[in-house]
């Protein structure tokens, strides 16, 4: 696009648009900083058609009190947060690469595995992240009790060069943001159980939708394949099929940690997320000692350029 053609909002030029979601667009951006440079950067704003809802805008704003709070290497950052006329959005850093999601979709087509190791790489990285945001805290030293809620393949972006990171606390709970008992929010194919009955949630909801992801790149399916209903009502009953049913070779020290993410009683789970990041840390120890490779970013760089050859990046 022209640069030219580019829509201005406020200091940002949208160059285009790259994803909807439920309340808010996505569009890649460009703003100029010190000495003229250009930042290429990602804005998500509100809905037009919900700019003008009082509900939807104080979602927003709790969205990004959360966001502009969380600086982590496996979080994307927030830069920056405010309004264009009634147009409320946030500002965050441009990840070049794909979302889980698509990683998989890719991997179907190409019939291709993923290691095993890289699968817990990717799970332990996004525990790292979730694991910080848990325990932050307020200037006063006051646990913020941050719930991500809607973990999922889509919202956890990798890079080309193996950086692993979470996106989009849009509907995380934290302690000043009002929850409602009841109210179930999230993708329903991701939620654990007390987040489907629609009881309040803990740090171990989103262990336990960590283990979703860990059991889908593991096993290369889905767990809760219904929609909508469907999926509501198997994450309810919790029945989770044996990981090697679907995965023969997959090894018993991954299934165990797999199993016990998804435990249905969260005091049977990992109690933190850093407690999974910890056996999933051990676990690619055993891997690389096991397949003599180091399993890091770039071992999963080296994998994605075999799964998405450069000229298809864009």
């Amino acid at each position: 696009m022209a640069p030219g053609s580019m829509e201005q909002f406020g200091k940002y030029s949208l160059v285009r648009k790259i994803g909807t979601g439920g309340m808010a667009e996505v569009y890649l951006a460009r703003t100029t900083v010190a000495q003229g440079l250009a930042k290429t950067l990602v804005i998500k704003k509100i809905h037009p058609a919900y700019a003008r809802s009082r509900q939807f805008v104080a979602m927003f704003v709790d969205e990004a009190k959360i966001a502009l709070g969380l600086n982590h290497p496996n979080i994307v950052q927030v830069f920056d947060f405010g309004s264009v006329g009634d147009t409320y959005f946030l500002a965050m850093e441009n990840v070049e690469g794909l979302d889980v999601l698509r990683l998989l979709q890719d991997c179907a087509r190409e019939k291709r595995r993923i290691p095993y190791g890289l699968s817990a790489y990717v799970v332990q990285q996004m525990a790292k992240g979730l694991d910080y945001a848990h325990r932050k805290t307020d200037e006063f030293g006051e646990p913020l009790g941050i719930v991500h809620r809607d973990i999922s393949p889509q919202n956890v972006l990798v890079s080309w060069d193996g950086a692993v990171k979470i996106v989009d606390f849009g509907i995380a709970r934290a302690r000043h943001v009002h929850e409602e008992e009841g109210v179930v929010k999230g993708k329903f194919a991701y939620m654990s159980p007390e987040q489907g009955r629609g009881e309040p949630v803990d740090c171990r909801s989103d262990v336990f939708s960590a283990g979703i992801v860990l059991y889908e790149l593991a096993c290369a399916r889905p767990l809760f394949p219904g929609r909508g209903k469907e999926a509501l009502d198997q994450v309810k009953a919790g029945a989770i099929p044996p990981p090697r049913e679907h995965a023969p070779d997959l090894p018993e020290s991954l299934e165990r940690i797999i199993i016990r993410a998804l435990a249905f009683h969260r005091d049977d789970r990992y109690q933190t997320a850093r407690d999974l990041q910890t056996d999933l840390g051990r676990f690619q120890l055993e891997w690389g000692h096991r397949s003599g490779e180091l399993v890091d970013s770039a071992l999963l760089a080296q994998f994605l350029a075999g799964v998405v050859p450069p000229e298809r990046h864009h």
